[in-house]
C-alpha cells in the first residue's frame, strides 16, 4: 500500500491555499503573513520529495503524522479563507448579525488571537515534521504528469475473447429437451474473482436463442455479499417490471413473495444470481422455495460465485469451473488494450515485453485488461521494460493473487486520481455510484485540481471518471435518458473495492464502523463515512469522529427522518453531509461544501445557510420547503441548487443571478412581492439540465421574458414553463407574449407548457416548429387552447401528454395550415406513449377520418376524462399497455385485435354491456372462441352496465395468459371467466352478484381479495382456493362455508396448506356469540398453517375465540384490531390457570401479538412462550390485573403500550424481561415508575420511547432517579425533553433579540 501516493494531493491543496490571494490579504492585513509564507515554503519543501517517501523507508507513524498535519492545516487556512469570504459579504451587504450567533466570532480580535495560535500551532507541526523528513534522505521528484488523454477516444465495452465453448456449453445445457422434464435446474459458474464469470453469464443472458426459448422471463440480480431476501426478492419484481413498480414501499416479505409470485407466475424462466457469496443454507432454502414454486418447466438459475460450498449448496446440475484464458487469448485481450489507441504500428520490442507481461497475468481477464490499458498510456520501451521488470510480480504466483497487478495500474495514474479512486472505498459492495454524484462529492473534499477560474471542476470531475472507467477500476458503465440529462452510472468490481479499501485504509468506512480489536483508533482515522442506518443507533458514535469530512447517511425507512447529532454538524473538518431530517439544521461547519437533505420534513431554512460561502452543492429535492433563505446570492461557490419536487415553494430569494458558477437550478419561481424576478436569469448561462419556471403569471410582460435568454442556455435539455393560477378562467393579456419570448435553445428535448391561458400557442411553436429534437412534450391545463402543433412532424418525439385543454376538439386538427390534404395518412412514426387526460370537449383524433391516424411503434395509450370521444383508434400494432376511464368510446370493444396487449384498464366506461360482442365498426359479435393471447393484467372498475364478458356466450373468452384480474363495482356482472388457467390475483370488490363458490374452485391462485356487500339478501357459499397463499375477505355477514362434494372430506387435510397469510375484515359469520356455532368452525379447518392473522371490525367477538384458535398450530403473528365487543376469556371468572392452559395449547408458537382499539377489553387471556413481540394500543379499561395471563415472557425483545389510561402500576409478571430490547410507553399517565427487575434491564436496551407520561418522563431526564440506567441507550426518546430544548432555544434567542 502506498500511503504516500495519497497523501500528495492533500499536500498539493494546502500549498494552493497557502499561497492563495484571498488568505495572503487577510494575514498581511493582521500581521501574520510571515507564519504564512513560512508554511508555504515548509509546505512546498515536503510537496517536492514526498513523492517517494514510502520507497525510502519512512516510516508509516511519520507519514500518517504528516496527512494528519496537512488535513489540519488545510482546515486552518480554509477559516482564513472563509474569514476574507464572510468580509467580502459583509461589504457587500450581508448581515453580520446572524453570523456572530452562527459561528460565534463575535469580534475580530478574538478570531485574530485564535486563528494566530491556530497557524503557530500548525507551523510548529510542520516544521518538526520537516525536521524529520530530512532524515529519510528523500530525493527530490518531478511532481506526476497528467495521462496522455489522446489514447483513447470514448467509452467502451471490454472486447470479450477466450469464452465462446463454454458460452456455447452452458447454452446447449439450457435449451436441452431433457430440461422441459424438469420444474427447474440450478447451473452454478464457478470461478476466483475477475475472471469472468459475470462476463460468461451476459453472454449467455443475451444469447439470441436463450432470449427466444426463455422470453419474456429473463431475469437478472446481483446478489453480493449480503444474501437479503427482500433485496433479492425487490430486484426481482424491478426487472420483471422494467422499474415500474416503486420497490421501495415493499417492505413486507409477504407483500414481496406475493409480488413475485404473480411475476412468475408458473412461467418458465431464466433468472441470473450474480456474485454469491452466501454459504448459509437455512438462507438459500428461503429463496429456494419460493423460486422453486412458481417456476414453469424448463426453468433455469444461473449462479455466479467464487465459493464451491456456494455451488454445493445451491446447484442441481454439475457445477461450471471457469478456466483461465489461454496465452493466445491473453495475449490478443492484451495488445488489444495496449496497442488499439496507437495511431502507429508498434515496434517488435514493444511486442516482446508486452507478451513477457500478458504471461505474467496468469490469463485472468481483469487483470490482463488493467494492466494492458495502463501500458497502452506509456511510448517508450524503458518504460515498459521497468514495469515488465517491477519486483510486485514476485507477488503474483497463482491466479489468485491479481490485487498487485491491479495496483501496479493504479500505482501509474496521476496523484489527483488516486484520491479519487480510493475515495470510492466509501461505497459499499456492488454499490450503484452516480457519476454527478460522486464528481460533487469530489469537489467537496478538493480532489480535483482547481485553474483560476472554478468552471471547469466538473469537466475535470469527468475526465478522471472516464479515465477510471477506461483504465477497469469501474464497470457496469450505463447511461440513461431523463427530463434531467443523462444520468450515468457505474460499479466497481469487488476485486476493485478491494484495492481502494486497502489503499484507503481505515480513512474510508461503509457500513461497519467498529475494528473488533480497537474501534477506537479506527474512529479516530475515518475521514469519510457512508453509512445505511436507522440513523437513531449511530447518533451516540458520530461525536467519535474528530476527523470526519464526508458523512452520507442513507436511512433504512421512507418515513423516519433524523434529528442530527449537533457535534457533527459543528465539525470544522465536514465537507460533505446528507442526510434526511425533520428539523433543519441550524449549526453547520462553515467548511462544508455538500449538503444533501432531500425528502426532509421542515419547511424553512435558517438564515444561516446563507453563510455557508463555501458551500457548492445544496439539495433540497422533494422537502416540504416554502421559502428560500434571503441572503443567498452572497453563496458565492454555489454551483448545483436542486429543489425539484419542492412543491410548496413560494419564492426565490432576489440576487440569484450573482451566482455566477450556478449549473443547477431545477426549479425558479416568479414572485409578483418580495422574491427575485426573472430576470434574474439572464446571466446564468452555465445552467443545465431541467429547470422549472412557475409564477409566470407573475412576468410583467414579453420584456421582462425575453431577459431570461433562454437561445444561449444551451446546456439546458429539459425546460417546464409553468403559470400558477389559482383560477384557470382568469382572463389573461400577456401569456402568449412572455411564451412567445421564452424560446427555448433548437437542443431541448423535454418540454411542458402548464397554465397556459391564451388561445394561441406562438408562433414558433406551432409555424416554425422551432422544437424539432424534441422526445417528450406535455401541454397541461392550456384550457383556451383550440390546436397543439403540429406534433407528427417531430421526428424524435416519444411520449406526448395531453391533459386539462378544455377548448380542444381534435388532436390533428387545421387541416389547411399544417397538414397536406384531408385524406393522407398521418404517421407518429416514433411515439411510443400518448397521454390524453380530461380533454371534456375532444370528439375525434382526426378532423376527419381518424382512420387515416398511424401509431405503428405506440406502446402505452392512456384516455381518461375525455366523455365526448367517439371512437378508440386503430393503427396500433405494438400497444401493450391500455387504460380507459370515464370515457366513452362506442369502438373500445377491438381489444382482441391488439396482438401484444397486456395490461387493459377499463374504468368508468357506462356505455359497456360486453367486453366481446357490442356491435360497432371493428367488432362482430361471433360464437367462437375469442382468445386474449396477450393480455396478463386486467382491471375493470365501476363498469355499472357491464353484463357478461361476451354478448352471446361468456364460455368464449379465453385468457390463456392472464395474471391479474380486478373486478371493482361491476354490479350487473355475474361471473368471473371461466379459461384463466395462469391466474395468481384476484380481486372482486363491491360485485355482488358473482358467486364465491365460482372463486373458491380456481386452481392456481395465489392472492384473493375480495369484499362482498349487500350479502345478506341471499345466502353464498366459500372455501378458500386451495392454491391461495394470501387472502383477505370484507363483509361476509351471510356466507356458509362450502360443503365438500363426495368423497372430497377426505382431501380437506390438503385443501389450502399454501394459506400463510389471512386478513378478516367485517366478517362476523367466521365468529360465534356466546356458545360456538357449527357453522363458523366450518371456516377455521381450512387454516392449519396459518402463520400471520389479521381481524379488524368484527363485532361478533365478545369473547376470545378459543374454538376457533384451536387449529391454528403454526400462527406467528395475531392482530385484533377495532373489534369494539371484545371483553376477554369466556368466563372471565374461570381460574387463571385453565385459561392460561387453554390458550398456550392454541397458539403455541406465537411470536407476535398486536391488539388496538378494543375499547371493552379488560384482559388478554394468553400466555405463549414464544411471543418476541407485544403490541396493546387504545384499551383503556384493561388494568394490570388483566395482564396476569401474560407469563414466561423470557423472549420478550418489544413491548409497545399505548393509552392505557388505566394502567397505574406495573403487573408484577411483567417485571423481569431478560430479553427486553424496546420499551415504548405512549399516553400512560398512571404509570411513574419502573419495577425493580425492570431497572436491571434499562441500560441493556436499544430503544426506549416515553412519551405522554410526565412522572415517569422526568425521573428518565438528565438528574432524574433512572437517568443513570438509560443515558446510555443508542436510541432514547423522552418528549418532555425535546419541548423543554424547544422552549429553551426560544428563550435563548428572545434574550439575542434583547426582547
Amino acid at each position: 500500500m502506498a500511503l504516500n501516493m495519497v497523501l500528495s494531493p492533500v499536500i498539493s491543496v494546502a500549498v494552493k491555499k497557502a499561497g492563495d490571494a484571498l488568505i495572503e490579504q487577510i494575514c498581511q492585513m493582521w500581521g501574520m503573513d510571515n507564519n504564512l509564507n513560512k508554511l508555504h515554503r515548509q509546505l512546498e519543501a515536503i510537496q517536492r520529495k514526498i513523492v517517494n517517501a514510502e520507497e525510502s523507508g519512512a516510516p508509516e507513524c511519520w507519514i500518517k503524522e504528516l496527512d494528519a498535519a496537512a488535513h489540519e492545516a488545510v482546515d486552518v487556512l480554509d477559516e482564513f479563507q472563509y474569514e476574507a469570504l464572510r468580509r467580502n459579504a459583509i461589504r457587500q451587504g450581508a448581515s453580520a448579525k446572524v453570523i456572530k450567533g452562527f459561528f460565534s466570532s463575535e469580534n475580530s480580535v478574538v478570531f485574530r488571537y485564535k486563528m494566530s495560535n491556530k497557524l503557530i500551532k500548525i507551523l510548529g507541526k510542520i516544521d518538526e515534521i520537516v525536521t524529520e523528513m530530512y532524515k529519510f534522505n528523500l530525493v527530490q521528484r518531478d511532481l506526476a504528469t497528467s495521462i496522455d488523454r489522446e489514447t483513447y477516444s470514448s467509452v467502451e465495452k471490454s472486447e470479450v475473447i477466450g469464452r465462446d465453448d463454454e458460452k456455447e456449453m452452458i447454452i446447449s445445457q439450457l435449451l436441452d429437451p431433457q430440461r422441459e422434464r424438469e420444474n427447474i435446474s440450478v447451473l452454478a459458474i464457478i470461478g476466483m474473482g475477475g475472471l469472468g464469470k459475470t462476463t460468461l453469464a451476459q453472454l449467455v443472458y443475451n444469447d439470441e436463442r436463450v432470449k427466444g426459448h426463455f422470453h419474456p422471463m429473463l431475469l437478472w440480480v446481483c446478489v453480493s455479499i449480503e444474501f437479503n431476501f427482500n433485496n433479492i426478492c425487490k430486484s426481482i419484481i424491478e426487472v420483471a417490471t422494467n422499474g415500474k413498480e416503486n420497490v421501495s414501499t415493499l417492505n413486507n416479505k409477504e407483500v414481496l413473495q406475493r409480488k413475485v409470485r404473480e411475476i412468475l407466475g408458473k412461467k418458465r424462466y431464466l433468472l441470473i444470481l450474480d456474485d454469491v457469496w452466501n454459504e448459509e443454507i437455512g438462507k438459500w432454502d428461503e429463496l429456494r422455495k419460493l423460486l422453486f414454486s412458481e417456476a414453469g418447466s424448463g426453468s433455469v438459475i444461473i449462479v455466479t460465485t467464487r465459493s464451491q460450498g456456494v455451488a454445493s449448496i445451491m446447484g442441481t446440475l454439475p457445477g461450471h469451473d471457469l478456466a483461465s484464458l489461454n496465452k493466445k487469448d491473453s495475449l490478443w485481450l492484451f495488445e488489444r488494450k495496449a496497442f488499439g489507441g496507437w495511431a502507429e504500428e508498434p515496434q517488435e520490442e514493444f511486442r516482446k515485453i508486452g507478451e513477457t507481461i500478458a504471461g505474467k497475468c496468469l490469463g485472468v481477464p481483469l487483470a490482463v485488461n488493467t494492466i494492458g490499458v495502463l501500458m497502452g498510456t506509456k511510448r517508450e520501451v524503458g518504460a515498459w521494460r521497468a514495469i515488465s521488470e517491477n519486483n510486485i510480480w514476485d507477488y503474483v504466483k497463482t491466479e489468485n493473487d491479481i490485487l498487485p497487478i491491479l495496483k501496479l495500474s493504479y500505482d501509474h495514474l496521476p496523484s489527483h486520481i488516486k484520491r479519487c479512486f480510493a475515495f470510492c472505498a466509501i461505497f459499499p459492495q456492488d454499490y450503484e455510484i452516480n457519476r454527478e454524484t460522486l464528481i460533487q462529492l469530489w469537489m467537496a473534499n478538493d480532489f480535483i485540481p482547481t485553474d483560476e477560474s472554478m468552471k471547469n471542476l466538473e469537466i475535470e470531475g469527468q475526465s478522471i471518471f472516464n479515465e477510471l472507467y477506461k483504465r477497469s477500476f469501474f464497470q457496469n458503465y450505463k447511461e440513461e435518458e431523463s427530463n434531467y440529462g443523462s444520468i450515468i452510472s457505474c460499479k466497481m468490481h469487488d476485486l476493485m473495492l478491494d484495492l481502494a479499501t486497502k489503499i484507503a485504509g481505515n480513512k474510508c468506512a461503509n457500513n461497519n464502523i467498529h475494528n473488533a480489536n480497537d474501534p477506537g483508533i479506527i474512529l479516530k482515522e475515518v475521514h469519510h463515512l457512508h453509512q445505511k442506518t436507522n440513523v437513531l443507533q449511530i447518533n451516540n458514535v458520530l461525536k467519535k469522529f474528530p476527523s470526519i469530512r464526508t458523512c452520507l447517511i442513507d436511512v433504512d425507512s421512507e418515513y423516519e427522518q433524523w434529528k442530527m447529532n449537533s457535534h457533527l454538524l459543528k465539525s470544522s473538518s465536514l465537507r460533505a453531509l446528507q442526510f434526511k431530517t425533520s428539523l433543519p439544521p441550524r449549526e453547520l461547519g462553515k467548511h462544508i461544501r455538500y449538503l444533501d437533505i432531500s425528502f426532509s420534513g421542515f419547511t424553512t431554512l435558517p438564515e444561516t445557510i446563507s453563510r455557508l460561502y463555501n458551500l457548492q452543492t445544496l439539495k433540497l429535492s422533494y422537502s416540504r420547503i416554502n421559502e428560500l433563505p434571503t441572503e443567498m446570492r452572497y453563496m458565492i461557490n454555489l454551483r448545483h441548487l436542486f429543489l425539484d419536487n419542492c412543491h410548496e415553494l413560494q419564492r426565490m430569494p432576489i440576487g440569484l443571478g450573482l451566482l455566477k458558477y450556478l449549473q443547477t437550478l431545477t426549479k425558479y419561481v416568479v414572485d409578483s412581492g418580495r422574491g427575485g424576478t426573472i430576470g434574474e436569469l439572464n446571466n446564468l448561462n452555465l445552467l443545465c439540465g431541467h429547470i422549472s419556471l412557475s409564477g409566470l403569471e407573475n412576468v410583467r410582460d414579453g420584456k421582462d421574458a425575453q431577459f431570461v435568454n433562454l437561445a444561449k442556455k444551451t446546456n439546458l435539455c429539459s425546460l417546464e414553463l409553468k403559470w400558477d393560477r389559482i383560477n384557470n378562467e382568469e382572463a389573461t393579456t400577456n401569456d402568449q407574449e412572455v411564451l412567445e419570448a421564452l424560446i427555448p435553445h433548437k437542443e431541448i428535448k423535454y418540454f411542458v407548457i402548464n397554465g397556459y391561458n391564451s388561445s394561441d400557442f406562438p408562433k414558433w411553436m406551432m409555424e416554425d416548429l422551432n422544437i424539432r429534437n424534441l422526445k417528450e412534450l406535455k401541454l397541461k391545463k392550456c384550457i383556451n387552447c383550440a390546436e397543439i402543433p403540429a406534433i407528427w412532424q417531430l421526428p424524435l418525439l416519444e411520449n406526448l401528454h395531453l391533459e386539462k385543454m378544455d377548448s380542444l376538439r381534435h388532436i390533428v386538427g387545421g387541416m389547411g395550415k399544417y397538414v397536406e390534404g384531408s385524406e393522407s395518412l398521418i404517421t407518429f412514426s416514433v411515439l411510443k406513449v400518448l397521454l390524453i387526460i380530461d380533454l371534456p370537449n375532444l370528439e375525434n383524433w382526426r378532423e376527419g377520418d381518424s382512420d387515416l391516424l398511424d401509431f405503428p411503434n405506440l406502446n402505452t395509450l392512456f384516455i381518461t376524462e375525455c366523455g365526448k370521444l367517439k371512437s378508440m383508434l386503430v393503427h396500433m400494432p405494438l400497444l401493450a399497455s391500455l387504460r380507459v376511464c370515464n370515457s366513452n368510446c362506442g369502438e373500445i370493444l377491438a381489444i382482441q385485435q391488439l396482438p401484444l396487449l397486456e395490461n387493459l384498464h377499463l374504468e368508468e366506461v357506462e356505455s359497456l354491456r360486453h367486453i366481446v360482442g357490442d356491435t360497432g365498426k371493428h367488432v362482430r359479435a361471433s360464437k367462437s372462441l375469442i382468445t386474449f393471447l396477450g393480455l396478463k393484467v386486467l382491471t375493470i372498475s365501476d363498469l355499472p352496465n357491464l353484463e357478461a364478458w361476451h354478448e352471446e356466450n361468456s364460455d368464449l373468452v379465453d385468457f390463456p395468459n392472464l395474471n391479474d384480474l380486478v373486478i371493482e363495482d361491476c354490479d350487473k356482472l355475474k361471473s368471473i371467466p371461466v379459461r384463466m388457467p395462469l391466474l395468481a390475483y384476484l380481486r372482486v370488490y363491491n360485485s355482488s352478484k358473482i358467486k364465491l363458490h365460482n372463486i373458491s374452485n380456481l386452481p392456481t391462485l395465489s392472492r384473493l381479495d375480495i369484499q362482498v356487500v349487500n350479502s345478506c339478501s341471499e345466502p353464498d357459499a366459500f372455501r378458500p382456493p386451495k392454491t391461495v397463499e394470501t387472502m383477505e375477505i370484507r363483509g361476509f355477514d351471510n356466507v356458509n362455508p362450502l360443503e365438500e362434494e363426495e368423497g372430497e372430506d377426505q382431501l380437506i387435510s390438503c385443501q389450502t396448506k399454501s394459506l400463510r397469510k389471512l386478513t378478516i375484515e367485517m366478517c362476523n359469520c367466521f365468529f360465534s356469540s356466546g356458545p360456538t356455532k357449527v357453522v363458523a368452525l366450518g371456516f377455521w379447518k381450512y387454516f392449519e398453517v396459518l402463520e400471520h392473522l389479521e381481524i379488524y371490525y368484527c363485532d361478533a367477538i365478545e369473547f376470545w375465540p378459543e374454538k376457533e384458535f384451536k387449529s391454528l398450530k403454526c400462527l406467528k403473528k395475531l392482530q385484533i384490531n377495532y373489534c369494539w365487543n371484545l371483553r376477554g376469556s369466556l368466563k372471565v371468572a374461570a381460574s387463571v390457570s385453565s385459561s392460561c392452559e387453554h390458550m398456550e395449547d392454541s397458539l403455541p408458537h406465537l411470536e407476535s401479538l398486536h391488539i388496538s382499539n378494543c375499547p371493552e377489553l379488560v384482559e388478554i387471556p394468553i400466555c405463549s412462550k414464544s411471543l418476541t413481540s407485544l403490541n396493546i394500543w387504545g384499551c383503556p379499561k384493561l388494568s394490570r390485573e388483566g395482564l396476569t395471563h401474560l407469563t414466561n415472557l423470557s423472549e420478550l425483545k418489544t413491548l409497545n403500550i399505548h393509552g392505557l389510561t388505566n394502567w397505574g402500576v406495573w403487573p408484577d409478571n411483567m417485571e423481569h424481561l431478560p430479553s427486553l430490547e424496546n420499551l415504548i410507553i405512549l399516553y400512560c399517565p398512571g404509570i411513574g415508575s419502573f419495577p425493580e427487575g425492570l431497572q436491571q434491564r434499562l441500560s441493556s436496551l436499544r430503544l426506549l420511547e416515553i412519551q405522554g407520561c410526565p412522572t415517569l418522563e422526568r425521573r428518565c431526564r438528565v438528574g432524574g432517579d433512572y437517568w443513570h440506567l438509560v443515558s446510555r441507550i443508542p436510541d432514547l426518546r423522552l418528549s418532555l425533553e425535546v419541548n423543554e430544548r424547544q422552549s429553551f432555544s426560544k428563550r435563548l434567542l428572545n434574550c439575542m433579540r434583547g426582547r
